[in-house]
């Protein structure tokens, strides 16, 4: 959903407007944890996080996530980019999930969708995964050193950071290895990716690196 209001044009050696981003989060503590630790990292102080709880429910995260999109666009500020962070969930996947999907591509939502669940993106940082349920998920994740537990759903974001390319490699892996399947049977997978690379850009073109 594009923010209305007329184009800046860039002068040279000038930063654009930052984009603004709403992510609206299914999980309660660990999708925040991290995607707060991301926003500090990359200084993306125009992304706003929502959290959605309604374990199990992707098309009540789509729904809200437009509601909150079309109220702010009716304000004269709405966002540049609207994302929803949600599961499939295995053994069993969520019933609603494609009607989930086909409302958010109805109104140009972007939806960072994992394979059963968040955790998998967690846990492509540190290994390759074979098929495995969102319990069995979270069990192994705390196997790793980045503070994650089931019970209260901790998460040390700072331990995540030097994985992060290992877990892009990884994703994209499993994305060629489960190309052409419906979104239910690639188990496991994760296009959190595409959110993460999206800021990292908007960042990057904003405070780009030094070279010497």
């Amino acid at each position: 959903m594009a923010r209305p209001g007329k184009p800046l044009r860039r002068q040279p050696g000038a930063r654009r407007e930052r984009k603004t981003y709403l992510i609206c989060c299914e999980g309660e503590n660990t999708e925040t944890l991290y995607f707060k630790g991301l926003r500090r990292e990359l200084r993306a102080g125009t992304v706003r996080i929502e959290v959605f709880s309604g374990h199990g429910e992707p098309y009540g995260v789509v729904e809200k996530a437009v509601a909150e999109a079309n109220r702010a666009a009716a304000q004269g500020d709405g966002y540049d980019e609207v994302w929803c962070v949600f599961d499939v969930e295995a053994p069993q996947a969520h019933a609603r999930l494609d009607a989930a999907l086909t409302l958010a591509a109805r109104h140009g939502v972007n939806c960072a969708v994992s394979n059963p669940c968040f955790e998998v993106y967690l846990l492509l940082h540190y290994e390759e995964l074979p098929y495995l349920t969102s319990v069995e998920a979270c069990r192994r994740l705390e196997q790793h050193p980045c503070g994650y537990r089931r019970r209260g759903k901790l998460l040390d974001f700072e331990a995540l950071r030097a994985g992060r390319p290992d877990a892009f490699r990884r994703a994209a892996r499993l994305e060629r290895l489960s190309a052409g399947r419906p979104l239910a049977d690639r188990n496991p997978s994760t296009s959190v990716p595409a959110l993460v690379i999206a800021l990292e850009a908007d960042a990057a073109d904003n405070f780009p690196q030094r070279t010497t």
